[in-house]
């Protein structure tokens, strides 16, 4: 089986073809540091075979955002806990590096004053202009925060960076949102400066670490209209997934742009979106490199992620919220035919909407989500056969058989306990 084999990326082996892509759980803690929740969610996911987790959006600086962050050296160790601990199941940690659409600096010292009104029209504003405002200065300030990020993420025994291709880096690209006149706006080869600026720095405060880039692509609706603002047209990010090769990087991370306001666009819903709907955009960029190519967009089976793997359109496969419901799916895999994975039903119930509500990441699937280790389902000791039948809301077993003359009334439901 294709997704059970090995991959080299870069100076890395990934043991498998499975990995854990970058999403917002909630669980760290409120500096942005890896506290035990989080800790224990990352460690699960590689005990249950996961070859390559990513954490999301960790940032280089004190940002209001509720993503992990690691901008002080005092974070380096709650990080080096982590990649040790998932290095025992030979999976490998990488981070999300990202830096938000707003001027972090500004916002925090309005926080800072108390000042909540100011504040909120502040990071407003930003998140319409900061791309077209933000200085030249400011950006190389950006940089030398990632790269002292970098350099901790390796100190701590992390073992790949993955650029966030979205947000500021994604931003800058976008001609959608780009209006600048500048050396970072206009043509492609300006809009593209930043990030190739941000995988240089890698490069120089890390030269042995593995790189990877979430390459965000701006896809077309049935309609004719775009979907996502951040990222690049299909045509120019298979010329920029050509030129990231060059820079040096070791892989690529193909996803739907995001900056649309919706979270369904990126991470849909049952019934709104086709099975794999990036595929076809990843196949493209997959036939322009070289390197290793993941894929994401609503995969579910493993006979989808076989599919995606033969036809040449990735290499790896990303699968989030279908390890939210099952964490051992590798294993499960691994085990062959009589094995049953859960499967994830894409009802965005405990996952998305719980991050859109300001709550910890969940799935209604399995209630060990966000509480590994503490929270722990095992099989009954006594196990039971015990047939229901449920008649105008009132509950009847066996041998308390309901009267025949009710029957045409009867909904009935068998539940193996």
């Amino acid at each position: 089986m294709n997704l059970l084999e090995p991959i080299q990326v870069g100076k890395i082996t990934l043991k498998n073809r499975i990995m854990f892509p970058p999403m917002t759980t909630g669980y760290e803690e409120r500096d942005g540091s890896i506290g035990t929740q989080s800790f224990n969610f990352y460690k699960r996911l590689a005990e249950g075979g996961v070859a390559y987790i990513v954490l999301g959006d960790v940032a280089p600086v004190n940002t209001v955002s509720p993503t992990p962050k690691l901008f002080h050296d005092g974070q380096i160790e709650a990080y080096q806990k982590l990649a040790d601990a998932l290095h025992v199941y030979d999976c490998k940690l990488g981070i999300q590096l990202f830096h938000p659409e707003y001027d972090v600096d500004a916002l925090a010292e309005l926080f800072r004053k108390g000042d909540m009104q100011a504040a909120r029209a502040k990071l407003h504003h930003d998140m319409l202009h900061y791309i077209d405002e933000v200085t030249e200065e400011q950006l190389n300030t950006i940089l030398e925060k990632m790269g002292d990020c970098v350099k901790r993420a390796y100190q701590a025994g992390v073992d790949v960076i993955e650029v966030h291709g979205d947000r500021l880096v994604g931003s800058l690209c976008s001609t959608i949102l780009n209006h600048r006149n500048d050396q970072y706006g206009g043509v492609f080869e300006n809009r593209i400066r930043f990030a190739l600026d941000v995988v240089k720095t890698i490069k120089e405060y890390a030269p042995d670490i593995c790189i990877d880039y979430k390459l965000p692509v701006v896809t077309v609706n049935p309609d004719g209209t775009l979907r996502g603002k951040g990222g690049l047209l299909i045509e120019e990010a298979v010329k920029f997934a050509k030129i990231l090769e060059e820079a040096g990087v070791d892989m690529i991370h193909v996803g739907q742009a995001n900056h649309t306001g919706n979270m369904n666009d990126t991470i849909p819903a049952m019934g709104t979106t086709p099975y794999s709907f990036m595929a076809s955009y990843t196949k493209q960029i997959k036939e322009a490199v070289a390197i290793p190519v993941s894929a994401v967009g609503r995969i579910i089976t493993p006979e989808n992620g076989e599919a995606l793997i033969e036809n040449g359109v990735c290499d790896i496969i990303g699968l989030g919220r279908s390890l939210l419901a099952d964490p051992d799916y590798v294993k499960k895999l691994e085990a062959g035919e009589g094995t049953r994975i859960r499967h994830c039903m894409m009802c965005n119930k405990g996952c998305t909407d719980s991050i859109q509500n300001r709550k910890f990441l969940s799935c209604v699937l399995n209630a060990e989500n966000g509480y590994e280790y503490d929270r722990v389902i095992t099989p009954a000791t006594d196990k039971k056969k015990l047939l229901l039948w449920v008649v105008d809301q009132q509950v009847w077993k066996l041998p308390e058989w309901p009267k025949q003359k009710d029957m045409m009334s009867f909904y009935l439901k068998k539940k193996q306990l």
